[in-house]
Formats: C-alpha cells, sequence, structure tokens
C-alpha cells in the first residue's frame, strides 16, 4: 500500500481535514503539527503548516516531482472533545503503519470520529451540575447549597447550549449562561435561603474556558506565537463575559 497512487490533491485535503477535526476539537498546535507530519513524513511528503485562530494553512510539497499545493480553511467551531483527538492520533499512527490502503478508507474513518458523541447532551448537563455542586461542597457548602448549586450548573449549561445552537455569538453565551447560573442561586437567597455563598461562589465555575487558556500558552510555549495569543485572548474574554453576567445578576437580585 502506497499514497503515493493517489493525487497530492486528495493528500494535502486529507490532511487538512484532519489539522482542522484537531484543533477544533482542543488539541493544541503542537499535537496537531506533531500528527499531520507523522503521516507526510512516512509517505515522502514535506509539509510547512500555519495555525492561526480562525483557519489552517498547510503546504504539501513532493520532493520528487516538485509539485506542491497550498490549502487554507477555516476552524467553523471550536469545541472540547477529546475521545476526537485522541482517536485522530490513534488514526495517524494506523497510517503510518500501513494499516489503510487507500485515501478513500482514511476519509471514510475520518468522518466516522468527526461523528463521535461519547456522551448524550443529558448526561452532559447532569454531570456538570454535579461538578458544580462538588466545588460548593469543596468551598464548605451546606447540603442544601450542593443542591442549588446542582440546579445552577444543569440550567446554565442548558440555556447556554440553546444560545449556542442559535449562533450567537459565544461570549455572548458565555455571558448568559454566568448570568443564568447566578440567577438561580440568587432566586433561592431570595426565598430566604441563609447559607448560600459557596453555591454563589461555585455557581460559575463550569464556565471557566480552561482549555483555551492551557492550550494558548502551551503554544506560546512551543513557538506558535499567533495562535496561542489569539487563544489566550478568547479565554479572557469568555473569563470577562462570566464576570459581566456575575455582576448583572449580583446587579438585578441585589446581595444582602
Amino acid at each position: 500500500m502506497n499514497f503515493r497512487a493517489n493525487t497530492i490533491d486528495t493528500f494535502s485535503d486529507l490532511l487538512l481535514d484532519v489539522a482542522v477535526l484537531l484543533i477544533s476539537n482542543g488539541a493544541n498546535s503542537t499535537r496537531t503539527a506533531r500528527n499531520l507530519t507523522r503521516v507526510s513524513d512516512f509517505f515522502g511528503y514535506h509539509i510547512e503548516y500555519f495555525f492561526s485562530h480562525s483557519a489552517v494553512v498547510i503546504t504539501i510539497s513532493d520532493p520528487e516531482s516538485s509539485e506542491s499545493r497550498t490549502l487554507v480553511r477555516r476552524i467553523p467551531h471550536y469545541g472540547v472533545n477529546y475521545s476526537i483527538i485522541s482517536a485522530i492520533s490513534i488514526l495517524t499512527w494506523e497510517i503510518s503503519e500501513g494499516d489503510y490502503a487507500t485515501t478513500d478508507d482514511v476519509e471514510e474513518k475520518l468522518r466516522q470520529i468527526s461523528q463521535d458523541h461519547s456522551y448524550s447532551e443529558w448526561f452532559k448537563f447532569v454531570m456538570i451540575g454535579i461538578a458544580t455542586a462538588a466545588l460548593s461542597k469543596i468551598f464548605g457548602g451546606t447540603h442544601l447549597e450542593f443542591v442549588i448549586a446542582f440546579l445552577a450548573g444543569m440550567f446554565g449549561i442548558i440555556v447556554r447550549k440553546l444560545f449556542l445552537e442559535r449562533h450567537f455569538n459565544v461570549n455572548i453565551c458565555w455571558f448568559i449562561g454566568a448570568f443564568v447560573s447566578t440567577s438561580v442561586v440568587n432566586c433561592f437567597r431570595l426565598m430566604g435561603m441563609q447559607d448560600y455563598h459557596a453555591a454563589l461562589t461555585a455557581c460559575v465555575l463550569w464556565l471557566i474556558p480552561g482549555v483555551p487558556l492551557i492550550n494558548g500558552f502551551l503554544d506560546i510555549f512551543s513557538g506558535h506565537v499567533v495562535s496561542g495569543w489569539a487563544k489566550v485572548s478568547m479565554g479572557l474574554l469568555m473569563v470577562f463575559m462570566i464576570a459581566v453576567g456575575f455582576y448583572l445578576s449580583i446587579f438585578v437580585f441585589g446581595y444582602g
């Protein structure tokens, strides 16, 4: 088996699919580059790449024929799905070991990987609620605060998802999620709840953009400065929107 039987156009399209899938599901630039290089080196192609926050640029060249191709593709969205990242990493190792006969086989496998949804949406909602509730206990919250924090986290992510599905700006969605989660706690406080500080502290922590911030700093330290600072900036902007949503809820409902 040899991918040389396919054109450089087909091969470059394949690698671009891999790059976009990795980055859009939470892989940092170094890991993405490592996967691309692993495949291209095995089949004798030379690859150059550039990652920005909004697009991927790759150039594939064939040293034997001096043929080359440059492609640019927009990154359609950002999410976190480490199952997809792990599956693609395994796939690139399998490709380099000769386990696939044609690029068509690889493209079919990529299609299957891209449709991977490890958990149902409602399972995610419940588990995020539990994580938020557990944080309130870490902060010394009562059993009632545990329940309130659970409801705050679950309602917050449900509302945020509704707005994301309607293609609202992602920063607005983070603001709305923070406002809803904080407002759930404030509603119970207005109904006479005495101990609420731990729940109020924990209710928005599910929104903290850990993956963009960590990937951003990793990219910067690895030399991918443009993509790194873009991710850090987006992460900090999300943190700011969380703070705005939290403050607005406190302003609306009062604090006492």
